[in-house]
């Protein structure tokens, strides 16, 4: 049985996590445009024989058929939920080139952007939860380990909201930011009101979208859930796109660049994708996904889900790959997803 206690494996693996998901860097590629698939939830998988992919990388696919995003002046405030291991200055200021980051991108289209403000050490506050048997038996809610993440997304939407005299905000969560913007909807301690119902969303938010987020949890038998048990529980409380009929949309969008191998070259990319892969579904071979998180795990059911093809997890990648990389923020990549936040 393993220890309710963080030892130094423990906190090993936790500063491992960090590290595997904090790369940042430049990827500002202007002039090409790349293409977005709707897909059902239920066909994800598994996809090596899919028309998706020829070999194991997923190259960037160029369509004439997606525009630029023109925000109306009215559109609610955007606000962006970092990632495990991010950092605020990720999405603002990545390796000191604020004209790259997403929230540059996002402005340049016309959108009041905030970022939920953390430093990346604040990360280690997860580790509350690895103190706790609950954790090594899967049974933790967002209580220790991710409830200051919660409050500092109150902290970000309320600033948003009254800066922009704004009724409501869209949130925009990349990787663990989706899920835990999930929670944070649902939550009655940050509700307007005390008295709202909690079977109700936030009142303040009117659509969630989220980016490479891992919705589904590590499946029973395969290994440690890192989140202790945390995304099983949210999954639980409010499945799918929860609150899709009470005024809440639900877009996922997920990358596919590469299909993961576990007999590639140990310091291959498909071997990379195979290990992170792994710890989100418990095998990650032969699954296609933005190279953390799989297709599989990254749409909701009920949502619209997107794919998009040659999109990566990170705004930085391993420069001995020598690959053409682009993420979730790259200048043209935003507008194949965009889109959805000035949908009314």
């Amino acid at each position: 049985m393993a220890k309710p206690y963080l030892g130094r494996a423990s906190m090993d693996a936790l500063m491992h996590r960090l590290h595997l998901h904090a790369s940042v860097g430049s990827s500002k590629r202007p002039g090409v445009r790349g293409k977005a698939l709707r897909v059902d939830t239920d066909t994800l998988g598994v996809l090596g024989g899919s028309s998706l992919v020829s070999s194991t990388i997923v190259p960037w696919a160029p369509t004439s058929r997606v525009y630029p995003v023109d925000a109306p002046v009215d559109t609610p405030p955007i606000v962006l939920l970092p990632g495990f291991g991010n950092c605020s200055a990720d999405y603002e200021n990545p390796y000191g080139s604020p004209n790259d980051s997403m929230a540059a991108v996002l402005r340049r289209r016309g959108f009041k952007v905030y970022v939920v403000q953390m430093e990346r050490k604040d990360w280690l506050k997860v580790g509350r939860a690895m103190i706790s048997r609950n954790y090594w038996a899967g049974l933790c809610t967002v209580d220790p380990g991710y409830r200051w993440y919660l409050e500092r997304i109150q902290q970000a939407v309320d600033k948003a909201r009254l800066e922009c005299r704004s009724d409501q905000v869209r949130l925009v969560g990349h990787s663990a930011g989706g899920w835990l913007g999930r929670a944070f909807v649902a939550d009655p301690l940050y509700f307007d009101s005390p008295v709202q119902d909690e079977g109700a969303p936030h009142q303040g938010i009117c659509s969630l979208v989220t980016l490479g987020t891992p919705h589904r949890p590590r499946p029973a038998g395969t290994g440690l859930d890192t989140t202790g048990g945390a995304l099983t529980w949210v999954n639980l409380q409010w499945p799918g796109a929860h609150f899709a009929d009470k005024g809440v949309e639900y877009v996922c969008v997920a990358g596919c660049a590469v299909q993961a191998d576990r007999f590639a070259p140990r310091s291959s990319i498909e071997r990379y994708a195979h290990s992170s892969y792994s710890q989100v579904c418990g095998d990650g071979h032969g699954h296609l996904g933005d190279c953390v998180v799989p297709l599989a795990n990254a749409h909701l059911e009920g949502a619209d889900n997107i794919v998009l093809e040659g999109v990566f997890h990170s705004m930085g990648t391993n420069k001995s790959w020598q690959i053409e990389h682009r993420w979730y923020g790259s200048e043209d990549v935003v507008d194949h997803w965009a889109h959805c936040l000035v949908r009314q």
